[in-house]
């Protein structure tokens, strides 16, 4: 597919894949530095009753497990490094995080600092990334990605839920953004219709 010169993707310059050395916040990072950072504003305007409310019929979970689940993919690209590989099976259900969001205000911070450390050669290298993909038998699929790759993935995952956390906590009568999940191309959509 061809893309016509007026929609043309903008590249960092002063990024290399090749200069592992170079520390310069790459466009896929500061996308991800983004989106942590409106999951940060949203939990600093939620009471604590909030987090935790599950907003039936419109949605099954409640904020606190949407902001879980968006911060289990996080750290399945976190813990790679261990591993060798993203798995994307990862999941921390029932955990505290999902209850308590003062953890998940520290967690965000903790992948935001991350985030912040990586250098073009972490983003840039070929990983594996594993993750299951029938919904009736259990099925998995390994294959190889890179992390600049992955990195766009797990923020376009984190916007989605936020669309979902969004109709909870607008259901609470939190303060939301009005960019709160929204893509970044339906942001950009928008910008020209104005």
């Amino acid at each position: 597919m061809t893309i016509p010169a007026s929609s043309a993707t903008h590249v960092n310059p002063s990024i290399s894949p090749l200069a592992s050395d170079v520390h310069v916040l790459d466009s896929c990072v500061t996308g991800n530095v983004d989106v942590i950072e409106q999951g940060i504003a949203l939990l600093d305007t939620l009471s604590d009753d909030d987090y935790q409310h599950v907003a039936i019929p419109y949605v099954n979970s409640s904020i606190g497990e949407h902001f879980r689940h968006s911060l289990d993919l996080y750290y399945s690209l976190m813990n790679e490094q261990k591993t060798g590989i993203i798995d994307y099976d990862f999941r921390r259900r029932g955990s505290p995080v999902e209850a308590c969001r003062t953890t998940a205000l520290r967690e965000f911070e903790h992948i935001k600092q991350w985030l912040l450390a990586l250098r073009s050669g972490d983003i840039y290298r070929h990983v594996e990334v594993k993750t299951e993909v029938s919904l009736h038998q259990q099925y998995s699929e390994q294959l190889t990605s890179s992390m600049a790759r992955e990195l766009i993935f797990v923020a376009a995952h984190a916007i989605h839920h936020y669309a979902l956390i969004r109709v909870s906590a607008l259901y609470c009568n939190a303060d939301v953004s009005a960019d709160f999940g929204i893509a970044p191309a339906t942001a950009s959509y928008l910008r020209g219709q104005a």
